[in-house]
């Protein structure tokens, strides 16, 4: 991840993390996007807390019912997390059309590498 990014593109690759955590665990059945918020302006913030639910839980349920590739891969994904808080913390302001690309190409480049560095496992 390039130091130069900024905290939308940041908060966008945290939620992209904290997606697919979810989904390895097997808590969601379909892997979860920015475009879900509720409401279009959400903040990054907003959005991130939805996402991130109780890491506990999330974690233990990847343990129990995972095992294996995707237990390994959960907890790759949950020690990355700090790694996207470098630019600060999550924006917490309602965004525009313009900061939502930003966010969403955050997690669009995330959701990237983790498919390259985990293939077969989020689909």
């Amino acid at each position: 991840m390039p130091q130069t990014e900024g905290q939308l593109k940041q908060s966008g690759r945290l939620f992209a993390a904290l997606a697919v955590l979810r989904f390895l665990a097997r808590v969601d059945r379909e892997l979860l996007t920015p475009d879900a918020a509720q409401n279009a302006k959400d903040s990054p913030e907003i959005r991130v807390r939805r996402v991130k639910g109780d890491l506990y839980e999330v974690l233990t349920a990847a343990r129990r019912q995972s095992g294996g590739e995707h237990w390994k891969a959960a907890s790759e994904v949950f020690r990355s997390i700090p790694g996207f808080l470098t630019a600060g913390p999550v924006p917490p302001g309602n965004i525009n059309d313009d900061e939502l690309a930003e966010h969403r190409a955050g997690y669009d480049a995330q959701l990237a590498e983790y498919r390259e560095k985990y293939p077969g496992l989020l689909n």
